[in-house]
C-alpha cells in the first residue's frame, strides 16, 4: 500500500437535489415520483411520459407542471418544437436531509412509501424473470434479510460502510455492463412485527429467505 491514503470515492448523490420542506410536497406522490424517475433515465415529452408509464395525457401533463414548480425539472430547448415540449431532470437524484423527520413527517413518511412502492415493484418483476436469467447472471443475483443486534455507533458504522461500497461500485461500473438495481434498508425491528427469532426457523445471525 505504500502508506498512500487510498483515492477518495467520488460522492454519486454529489449534484443531487437537497430537498426542503416546501420541495419535499412535490415529490411526495407515487405517480409524481415515477414520472421524476422516469426522466432521470433521458429527457422526455409529456406524450411519451403518458405512453410508456400507462397514464392519461391530462395527468402527464399535471404532474410535469409540478415538478417544474417545485424545481425537479425544466424544460429542455435543445430538444423541444413549436408543437412538442421536452422535459429533463434538473440534478442527479435528491437528498432528504433528516431534519425533514420532524419538520415535514407526513410528508417525509409519504415520500418514503413512494419510493417502497417503487422498489417492490422492481422486486417483484425481478423475481418473475429470476429463472430465465442467463446462466452467470441468475447464479450473480441474490435476495437475503438478516436481523442484526446493534448499538447506535455500531449502525451508524454499517450504514457509512454500505454506502461506500455502492458509491465505489458506482464510480467502478462499467458503461457496457447491465443495470443493477440494489436495494438495502436498516431499520430498528418494527415492534409491531414478530419478535426476530422468536418462532422462526432461522438461528439467530443466519441469513433469512437469501436465494
Amino acid at each position: 500500500m505504500n502508506g498512500e491514503n487510498p483515492t477518495p470515492v467520488p460522492d454519486p448523490f454529489e449534484k443531487a437535489a437537497v430537498l426542503d420542506a416546501h420541495s419535499l410536497r412535490g415529490l411526495a406522490h407515487p405517480l409524481r415520483l415515477r414520472v421524476y424517475q422516469f426522466l432521470q433515465a433521458a429527457p422526455a415529452t409529456g406524450k411519451k411520459v403518458s405512453t410508456e408509464l400507462g397514464i392519461s395525457s391530462a395527468s402527464a401533463s399535471y404532474h410535469l407542471r409540478q415538478l417544474e414548480t417545485y424545481g425537479f425539472i425544466e424544460e429542455d430547448p435543445a430538444l423541444g418544437t413549436a408543437r412538442e415540449r421536452w422535459w429533463r431532470v434538473l440534478h442527479k437524484g435528491f437528498r432528504m436531509p433528516e431534519h425533514l423527520d420532524t419538520e415535514a413527517p407526513e410528508l417525509s413518511t409519504a415520500l418514503r412509501h413512494a419510493l417502497t412502492a417503487r422498489w417492490s415493484e422492481r422486486m417483484a418483476a425481478a423475481v418473475d424473470l429470476w429463472a430465465s436469467q442467463p446462466e452467470g447472471w441468475r447464479e450473480a443475483q441474490f435476495m437475503a434479510d438478516r436481523v442484526l443486534h446493534l448499538n447506535l455507533e455500531q449502525m451508524e458504522r454499517l450504514r457509512a460502510e454500505l454506502s461506500e461500497t455502492l458509491a465505489r461500485y458506482a464510480h467502478e461500473g462499467d458503461p457496457d455492463g447491465r443495470s443493477v438495481n440494489v436495494q438495502l434498508a436498516a431499520f430498528p425491528f418494527p415492534e409491531t412485527d414478530r419478535e426476530p427469532f422468536g418462532d422462526t426457523e432461522a438461528p439467530p445471525g443466519a441469513e433469512k429467505g437469501a436465494l
